[in-house]
């Protein structure tokens, strides 16, 4: 029988975003998609020379189950050789934090991914220093030149930042993190949004013509006055039902590749 959930421990990781942070020195990134919610998780772990992980964080564009989960995986890192993190079960992180039965497949999840980022390290799957884009990165540039028009952006995080009538037009934003962000105005036509994520932000009045919004995430985003004219989406495009007639003048082309190959393997 499950003990009661700690709602104050629950509240005093999301609050503090325990283990939450972009690590510029990490010596492996990694990053996992959650098939079931789709949701995206990223790793980062500093390992020292004799294989031990000295320093763990993620970063998330989940729910709150999903922020407790990824902060007890990386609490769990933490000291541990690579051939230990190996050996954790879910057992493990629920010592630290028991999740409802409703919600076990979070720290399966979690745990899944900060696996999968010691195996991005052994193989040298993790994504290279020198493709690794900051937000530093960005907000510099954009000072620099007053736009991010053809920017490489990839995997950028963008969150809770003002960057209304911001000029994206033809920028690679693929898997970008860009929830809770300011972004009316902005203009996004042209550039490759696939995977990315906006959840919870002002896409008010942006231009989104000709962008590919295959696998991107609009759910809780503002899109009054919105222009999706020609905007490419997929069976993994998501936005709020009320929002569903944006669907009206984007190309279904991404649609289409899906239902094509079920149709092949049928």
């Amino acid at each position: 029988m499950n003990k009661v959930m700690n709602f104050d421990l629950y509240k005093e990781i999301n609050d503090k975003r325990l283990n939450y942070k972009e690590m510029e020195d990490a010596t492996v990134v990694s990053y996992y998609r959650n098939t079931g919610c789709g949701d995206g998780y990223r790793f980062y772990l500093k390992i020292d020379e004799s294989n031990v992980v000295t320093d763990a964080s993620y970063t998330t564009t989940g729910c709150g189950f999903g922020i407790v989960a990824l902060a007890m995986s990386c609490e769990a890192a933490k000291g541990k050789s690579l051939e230990e993190i190996k050996q954790l079960t879910t057992e493990d992180i629920e010592s630290m934090f028991e999740f409802p039965d409703r919600r076990k497949n979070y720290p399966e999840s979690a745990l899944q991914a900060l696996k999968k980022a010691v195996s991005d390290h052994e193989s040298g799957q993790g994504v290279p220093p020198e493709k690794r884009i900051t937000k530093a990165f960005a907000l510099k540039t954009l000072k620099e030149q007053g736009n991010l028009r053809e920017v490489n952006l990839s995997s950028v995080m963008l969150e809770k930042e003002d960057l209304s009538n911001v000029d994206f037009s033809g920028a690679n934003l693929h898997n970008a993190f860009l929830q809770t962000s300011n972004f009316s105005g902005a203009n996004f036509s042209g550039a490759n949004l696939k995977g990315a994520f906006f959840n919870g932000s002002n896409l008010e009045n942006a231009n989104f013509r000709g962008a590919d919004l295959r696998w991107t995430k609009l759910t809780g985003a503002k899109l009054d006055g919105a222009d999706f004219t020609d905007a490419i989406y997929d069976i993994g495009t998501r936005v709020d039902p009320k929002n569903i007639s944006i669907f009206d003048v984007m190309k279904k082309e991404g649609k289409d590749i899906y239902l094509k190959k079920e149709e092949a393997s049928a």
